[in-house]
């Protein structure tokens, strides 16, 4: 098992929580929301060996401070400065779910640092429909607030520290087939066991405002013109960002790839790891 060492890296435009394993050519990683580096650990262990791997704490998220950058536009800077820091000069960026607007941000405004882009059940969240104010807009988002309600209760059909097996309701077809193998029902109890520490503060409240913002102005709140190889991960029975979402990003790259994944929901990193980390290699120029 790879080991992680997170540790927050001082950059000009603020301090970042990094973990970093492997060697290799760079994959910087960006979770989703909410989230912290430890969302996406097991995309550190699998691909250590081919490739040396940071997962940062997006603003508002672990010892990373929200003043770091709030907007996707200010976070992608944030990764630039991340690579400065650490004296990288280019990585490939993987964008997992609410990390997807400044991961794609970061590929538009940095195409000399970018060498690819991976987006893993992205959000492109102007694309939702217009809300009204407060607690009514999130209402409005189709799937969104019952997915960040409900995950408390997830938590505690999931979390392996209680012994919990995952609930099969929770799941489709495809992926009750699928919590057979090993690998994958870890994965779950270790997804569980530190979302919770996620679901309050900061971070979750920024990405919120940032989510209402693009649904209000229906405008993108990232730059445009990604002209750095893409690829599109997303399942067709996702109900928190549905497929929708990746056939956007998919269009508005030229030369895009989108790869969906029958029957499959949002959890994709954990349902299809082995897909996710040979899209990644290959990216990276490790296959």
């Amino acid at each position: 098992m790879a080991t992680l060492r997170p540790r927050v890296v001082g950059t000009v435009r603020g301090p970042v929580e990094v973990a970093e394993t492997g060697q290799g050519p760079v994959l910087l990683v960006v979770h989703g929301t909410p989230g912290g580096w430890q969302q996406a650990r097991l995309v550190g262990e699998d691909l250590a060996p081919c490739a040396r791997v940071l997962l940062v704490s997006r603003p508002g998220y672990g010892r990373t401070p929200l003043r770091s950058g709030r907007t996707p536009r200010e976070q992608a800077a944030l990764y630039a400065a991340v690579l400065d820091a650490l004296g990288i000069d280019r990585a490939v960026v993987l964008g997992i779910s609410g990390g997807g607007p400044s991961a794609y941000a970061f590929a538009a405004a940095h195409p000399e640092r970018c060498t690819g882009l991976l987006l893993c059940c992205a959000l492109r969240g102007h694309l939702l429909p217009p809300g009204v104010a407060g607690m009514r807009r999130l209402a409005a988002v189709p799937g969104l607030w019952s997915a960040l309600a409900g995950t408390a209760r997830r938590v505690d059909r999931l979390r392996g520290s209680r012994g919990a097996e995952p609930d099969p309701a929770a799941f489709t077809a495809a992926e009750r087939e699928l919590m057979g193998d090993s690998r994958v029902l870890a994965g779950l109890h270790d997804f569980a066991a530190h979302r919770v520490q996620s679901l309050h503060g900061r971070g979750l409240r920024n990405d919120t405002r940032q989510l209402l913002a693009g649904v209000r102005t229906g405008a993108a709140p990232w730059p445009v013109g990604v002209r750095v190889p893409t690829v599109v991960l997303h399942g067709d029975a996702d109900e928190v960002v549905p497929l929708q979402h990746g056939e956007a990003y998919a269009a508005a790259v030229p030369g895009a790839r989108l790869e969906v994944l029958a029957g499959l929901g949002h959890a994709v990193p954990l349902f299809a790891r082995d897909r996710l980390g040979a899209l990644a290699r290959e990216l990276l120029g490790s296959d």
